[in-house]
C-alpha cells in the first residue's frame, strides 16, 4: 500500500506544472521568425492580420510556460516545508 503524504502530492504537482511549462515553452518559446508587427516581408507597406495573431498566441503561450514553471518549482519548494 502505498501511502501519499501531502508533501508528496504537492511536489508531484508541481512536476507536472514544470513538465508542462517545459513543453509549452519548447513549443512556444521559440518561435518561427515571425514579424510581431505584422509586417510583411516581401510586400512594402502591408500589414498581415494573420501574422499578428500568429505572434500573439506564441507569446499568450510562451508566458502561460513560464508561469507553470515558476508555480511548479513554488510548489516543490512549498512541499519540502510541508
Amino acid at each position: 500500500m502505498v501511502i501519499m503524504t501531502c508533501a508528496t502530492i504537492v511536489n508531484s504537482i508541481g512536476l507536472v506544472f514544470d513538465i508542462m511549462g517545459a513543453l509549452l515553452l519548447w513549443k512556444y518559446g521559440l518561435p518561427e521568425p515571425i514579424s510581431r508587427e505584422g509586417h510583411v516581408h516581401l510586400v512594402l507597406e502591408q500589414v498581415d492580420e494573420d501574422e499578428k495573431a500568429k505572434a500573439k498566441k506564441y507569446d499568450r503561450w510562451s508566458y502561460g510556460g513560464l508561469i507553470l514553471l515558476i508555480l511548479g518549482f513554488g510548489l516543490q519548494l512549498v512541499s519540502n516545508f510541508l
